[in-house]
Formats: structure tokens, C-alpha cells, sequence
């Protein structure tokens, strides 16, 4: 299912190009060519010389003429406008923006550019060179902190007074440290959780607690559901794709260490993908792969219906409160979190959008600093809409935030392309609110680690291998990737 999402991204991508607006069209989204002050002779990231206690050191100078260079790719659209408004408030700074082309004659050719954007930038900042600020959405961004070459923003973040933490979502902020430090931020972000029948669940009279819920317990609720209840299934899925989706979901729980000890634990991946077939194997989840798309799909119907007729969830992905308002299939819907795996935590899950990371080898991180700051707090940025209507995300602004929800609870709906109306249920507004902050599992981009679980699974689940074998071959392989 993973795949089949990064096509759609690359055909969205495609369609936004054909409205035309500006771009690099060489698609090269080239980064600096040379190491900037501060980086070793050996490619490794340094500290500016006179930084102290990590802390990257102000300039001497507020009004040195500085040349920061910014590479962006999904970001290109919002940055193009605002590195504008910026150089206009801030005249001695100069921004080049390297903003890769996302277009293309077809499909192919919009992938070609996408992995020029990663194999340029990728290259120039293992060499100690690279932009002053990177947007990391497609980089191996945990090579770059292993080799230490982004900048821990914690420390600019306590030491700017112009800085107010409790401003954002600090929830998305306070889940993205690795390895004790903060080494991006991002723009935006989605919410990850299951849109409910709450009226079918209701009726099915099997209490559950989703803020909490393990994979166990969710297997015993839905055995309970499919007895008691109205419909067949808890929603539709193909077992490869729950297990990399479970995988990605809880990654940060499962792969710990770090520097060259990094370890992927085998024993919880191989409950998983004992779990994940017990679901099949009981039909608690209907399964596309065997099943197909027919039986258990249906076309919503004007005023309500499910997509999943059969099933009392969906999975979902949500980037804006519209898309909560118009993407609601059931009368009575409800946002659920997903289960986890035994001692991964409770809570929901976010993806993180638009991350935004500085070099460590830049001669002006404060800059950079300033630059992430401003974005943070633009109206035009933190409530972008594209050509197509798409929304990049939730904005890290609360203030922001708040003014969406309060202009869609004051209409008291949503306007369709189309001209029709979709009216916005209060209940569901508070929902989303409460889940946009007890939100802390960050869930990464489609990766290797995927490949590697998809084709290390189908072992297991083709009966093959025994859970415990095919989940020490899979971790191995992890382990190999994550050190090396």
C-alpha cells in the first residue's frame, strides 16, 4: 500500500506542474559545492569555531552582509515567496534557493529529478559540503546526525528569547529528538489514527480504550466486534503492509542504540508478525491481497456511508481539518488512535512535513536559525494551500491553527470544489484537537526498512518460515543498515 502512495505522491506532484508557476526546471536542486567554514578536512561536521557548549556563536556583526543557501523539494512552492518577504525585512541577508523541480514530462521523469534532488544533496553533505539549511523529508537524515553534520537546534531554540516553544505544537517538537538532541523541525504535520463508525461500535457494546490500546487487545475487541456486532471486519488492509505500517509506526521503539551499536529488537517484530497474521487468519481484517478491492468496498453515498461498507474502520491520514470534514465516511465518525505493540507507549501517531535541518558545516547557523523562525511564524507558509487544493499539513503554529479552527466552526462547514457543502461536526473539530496534541509517535517517509520488512515478511506470512526465523533475518539486515 506504501507504493502505491508514493505513486500517488509522484502523479500529485506531475498534476501541480501542469498548472505551471515558477520553478527550477534543471531539477537539480544543486547544494554548495564547497565545504562552508567549519567543516573538516576529513568531510566531518565541526562546530563554528568559536561556538561553545554546543551552542553555535552569534555574529559579531547584525548587519553583515550574509549569503545563506537553502535546497528545498516539497517545500519549493511555500519558500519561493516567502525567502521574498524575508530578504525584504532583512536586507544584508541574501538567500539562494535551490528549489528542485517536482515536474516533469511524465512520471519517470518527475522520479528522475526527485532522486537527483537526494543523490546532489545527499552527496555534497557526506563531503562536508551542502546548503546552509536542507529540507529533510527525502535525505537519511540519521546518517547526517550519526556523522554529525546538522546542527542541535534545542540549543538555539533556549537561547532565543524571540523564541516562545509553548507557541507551537510541542508535542510534534518534543518527539523528534533523536539521539537527545533536535536536529530538524518540521512545517507542518499529519495525524495517522482510524476514522470509526462510532454508532456501529456503540451498538457492538465492547469497551476498548484506543488512548492506550495494544495490538492484543485490539485482537481481542475485534473478535468481539465480529461476534456481537453489524459488521464483518475492523478494517481492510494486506498483511505485509499492517506489518510495515506497525514497523514504521513504532520505529523509535524498536530500533535503539546509537553510534555503531544501533539494535532492531527481533522478539517484538516477530509478536507483530504473529499478531498481524492472527488478524487475517481469523478474518478480523479483510484482506486485499487474497480478497481484492470489491467486497468490501463501496462508493460513500451522499450523507453518509462507509468506504469500507463491511468494516467499522478506516485508516486514515490527516493534513488539515477540511480533510477531516470532507474525508469523514461514516454519519457518525470518529477519530481513533491505531494500536501498538506492547511497550511502545501510549498515544497517537503524527508524520512530520517539510523538516527543516542546518548544517553543521555552515558558517551562519544563527541565520539559518532565524530563517526556520520566520517560516514558523508566517501566515502565508504555515497556512499554505497548493494548486490542487492540497493541503502539506497540520502548521506547527498554534495561533494558525487556531484561526483554521475557529473560521470552520464559525461557517459551520466546508465549501467543496464542486460547489456542494459538507457541514463540520463540532464533536469531530474537538476530536481532531485533542488528538493534534497527544499526538507523540513520529512516523518516518517510506524508507529501505520497508523493503526490507516487505520482503523479509513474505517468508512468514507465505508459511515458509516461523515468525521467530523470519524476524531475526529481518532485524539482522536492520542492524546492518542502521550501522552502517
Amino acid at each position: 500500500m506504501k507504493k502505491t502512495a508514493w505513486t500517488g505522491l509522484a502523479l500529485l506532484l506531475l498534476l501541480s506542474a501542469c498548472s505551471g508557476g515558477p520553478e527550477n526546471e534543471d531539477g537539480k536542486g544543486t547544494a554548495s559545492d564547497s565545504p562552508a567554514q567549519g567543516a573538516q578536512s576529513n568531510g566531518q561536521a565541526s562546530a563554528p569555531a568559536d561556538s561553545k557548549n554546543g551552542i553555535p556563536a552569534k555574529s559579531g556583526d547584525p548587519n553583515e552582509h550574509v549569503k545563506l543557501v537553502v535546497a528545498t523539494y516539497y517545500l519549493s512552492g511555500q519558500l519561493e515567496a516567502a525567502v521574498k518577504k524575508y530578504e525584504t525585512l532583512h536586507p544584508n541577508i541574501d538567500i539562494e534557493l535551490h528549489a528542485a523541480s517536482t515536474s516533469g514530462k511524465d512520471l519517470n521523469d518527475v522520479l528522475n529529478k526527485r532522486d537527483q534532488f537526494i543523490e546532489t544533496n545527499n552527496t555534497a553533505m557526506l563531503a562536508g559540503g551542502g546548503p546552509d539549511l536542507i529540507e529533510l523529508d527525502e535525505l537519511p537524515s540519521e546518517q547526517y546526525v550519526k556523522r554529525r553534520l546538522l546542527v542541535d537546534l534545542d540549543p538555539l531554540m533556549k537561547q532565543d528569547a524571540d523564541f516562545h516553544r509553548e507557541q507551537y505544537f510541542t508535542n510534534v517538537i518534543d518527539h523528534l529528538q533523536t539521539g537527545g538532541g533536535l536536529y530538524g523541525i518540521p512545517l507542518y504535520f499529519s495525524l495517522i489514527g482510524l476514522f470509526g463508525d462510532a454508532d456501529a461500535i456503540g451498538k457492538a457494546g465492547v469497551a476498548f480504550d484506543d488512548g492506550s490500546w495494544t495490538l492484543n487487545d485490539f485482537i481481542g475487541a475485534a473478535r468481539q466486534w465480529k461476534q456481537k456486532g453489524e459488521y464483518e471486519y475492523a478494517f481492510a488492509n494486506e498483511p505485509s503492509a499492517l506489518l510495515n505500517e506497525l514497523v514504521s509506526e513504532n520505529y523509535s521503539k524498536l530500533a535503539t542504540g546509537t553510534d555503531g551499536n544501533a539494535k532492531f529488537d527481533a522478539d517484538t517484530l516477530a509478536d507483530l508478525m504473529q499478531q498481524v497474521k492472527t488478524l487475517f487468519d481469523e478474518h478480523l481484517l479483510y484482506n486485499f491481497q487474497t480478497g481484492g478491492r470489491g467486497p468490501a468496498m463501496a462508493v460513500p453515498q451522499s450523507g453518509g456511508g462507509s468506504p469500507y461498507e463491511n468494516a467499522y474502520f478506516i485508516e486514515t491520514e490527516l493534513f488539515s481539518l477540511r480533510d477531516a470534514v470532507t474525508n469523514a465516511p461514516f454519519p457518525n465518525t470518529k477519530l481513533y488512535a491505531k494500536p501498538h505493540p506492547a511497550n511502545t507507549g501510549d498515544g497517537g501517531f503524527f508524520k512530520p512535513f517539510g523538516t527543516l535541518g542546518i548544517n553543521a558545516n555552515s558558517a551562519h547557523p544563527q541565520q539559518a536559525w532565524d530563517f526556520i523562525k520566520f517560516l514558523l511564524n508566517d501566515d502565508s507558509v504555515q497556512s499554505y494551500v497548493g494548486v490542487l487544493g492540497d493541503n502539506p499539513g497540520f502548521p506547527m503554529n498554534k495561533s494558525v491553527y487556531e484561526q483554521q479552527k475557529n473560521k470552520m466552526k464559525k461557517d459551520g462547514m466546508v465549501k467543496q470544489e464542486d460547489g456542494s457543502t459538507v457541514q463540520a461536526d463540532p464533536a469531530l473539530l474537538n476530536q481532531i484537537e485533542a488528538y493534534l496534541t497527544g499526538a507523540v509517535h513520529a512516523v518516518g517517509e517510506p524508507s529501505k526498512l520497508e523493503e526490507i520488512v516487505g520482503d523479509g515478511s513474505e517468508a512468514f506470512f507465505s508459511g515458509q518460515k516461523s515468525a521467530d526465523a523470519a524476524a531475526k533475518l529481518i532485524a539482522n539486515k536492520i542492524d546492518l543498515m542502521l550501522n552502517e
